[in-house]
């Protein structure tokens, strides 16, 4: 039996504006970092093995240039907007939600409001998420969103 989301889950895990923190590839406690810290571990030592192996899979030439980015993903250290992270200039919700004592943008008397300076896909995806909220609720909006890939 499936166990249902609760609204104080919810709030731990999407930002005000309602894009989900925890698959962020820059998310202290997300997914990615977790995943990223257990593959480089996994392969601790490779990097003496792939050269060896270059001349038979030749994309081990470039194996640095992964283990870079593998370390970028392990090392995410965003604690999100609600803990004082999420630091996108143009975001007015990341500190906004507290200053009006809401969860969420759509619980704002002003929402949808002109604070943001998102880009335009970001206006359109801010409007969705935060639209979709207010129609279905926090829990179920949350449980949908995990159906659809996060970028």
């Amino acid at each position: 039996m499936e166990t249902q989301v609760t609204y104080e889950q919810v709030v731990e895990r999407l930002a005000p504006c309602g894009i989900d923190c925890e698959r962020c590839v820059m998310c202290s406690r997300g997914r990615v970092k977790n995943l990223s810290t257990d593959l480089a571990e996994a392969l601790e030592g490779f990097q003496n093995m792939a050269p060896r192996v270059a001349d038979r899979f030749p994309v081990l030439q470039h194996y640095d240039r992964f283990m870079e980015i593998l370390g970028l993903l392990a090392g995410a250290s965003c604690a999100g907007c609600r803990d004082g992270g999420g630091v996108l200039p143009f975001c007015a919700a990341r500190t906004c939600f507290r200053e009006q004592g809401v969860d969420f943008c759509y619980q704002c008397a002003e929402y949808p409001c002109q604070r943001n300076d998102y880009p335009e896909n970001l206006v359109q995806r801010w409007r969705t998420c935060n639209d979709r909220m207010r129609e279905v609720g926090v829990e179920r909006y949350c449980e949908e969103s995990l159906e659809k890939p996060r970028y």
